[in-house]
């Protein structure tokens, strides 16, 4: 479900900025806005799909029907993630006024404006293109190969916010500084769970156990 929306999304989203653009709805700078709206929406996404990813591996919450909402939300966001990346590259590539081409936005280190920024995106979009088919295709892959390929989402969020902060437009605006910092702060956090605060989270995890036990 989640592949075919995310396909239809990008297709639909795109093809919609591509009439805007002809027919000038919204201004000459459509295309721009529609880039900056879902550079800024797939960043979010993004945030939403590792955070929650973490989530699920801590297994914080006991049973099954608890981890259930939250491995969802986990796909569809990654999903929308990777929809709302490829409506971005999308509208920058149609906008007539940035000399960017589907080669810019496919390979890292050819766009003529801050190359290095710009990579940092082109390698956080195909880092998560890999996590979000990995999942669609988790089936034909071994389960080590999976959980390597998995990984692959926390470099994706690290390059996309090296990328928004070097190369976006709206670093210097105070609620740009406060959603950065907040992401990457409770990121942080969540990782520090995962792999440094191992034991303290089974102990967590263990305390509804031990109490229905002795009950």
């Amino acid at each position: 479900m989640t592949r075919w929306l995310t396909i239809a999304l990008s297709l639909g989203l795109i093809a919609a900025v591509g009439v805007a653009r002809e027919w000038e709805l919204g201004g000459e700078t459509a295309t721009w806005d529609a880039a900056r709206a879902s550079a800024w929406a797939a960043y979010v996404l993004l945030w939403a799909a590792v955070f929650t990813g973490v989530g699920v591996s801590l297994k914080y919450h006991p049973g099954i029907e608890a981890q259930v909402p939250v491995l969802e939300l986990h796909r569809v966001t990654g999903s929308l993630a990777l929809a709302y990346t490829i409506v971005h590259a999308g509208a920058l590539v149609l906008d007539r006024y940035i000399a960017f081409d589907p080669w810019d936005a496919l390979v890292p280190l050819t766009a003529p404006y801050r190359p290095l920024a710009v990579a940092a995106g082109v390698v956080a979009a195909w880092l998560l293109a890999a996590v979000v088919l990995s999942t669609w295709f988790a089936g034909f892959l071994p389960r080590r190969a999976w959980h390597l390929i998995h990984r692959a989402g926390y470099a994706a969020f690290a390059l996309g916010l090296v990328h928004g902060i070097a190369a976006g437009s709206d670093t210097e605006h105070w609620v740009t500084h406060v959603v950065y910092t907040a992401s990457a702060g409770s990121l942080l956090g969540a990782a520090y769970l995962r792999f440094l605060a191992r034991d303290w989270v089974a102990a967590h995890r263990a305390r509804p156990a031990s109490r229905q036990h002795s009950a």
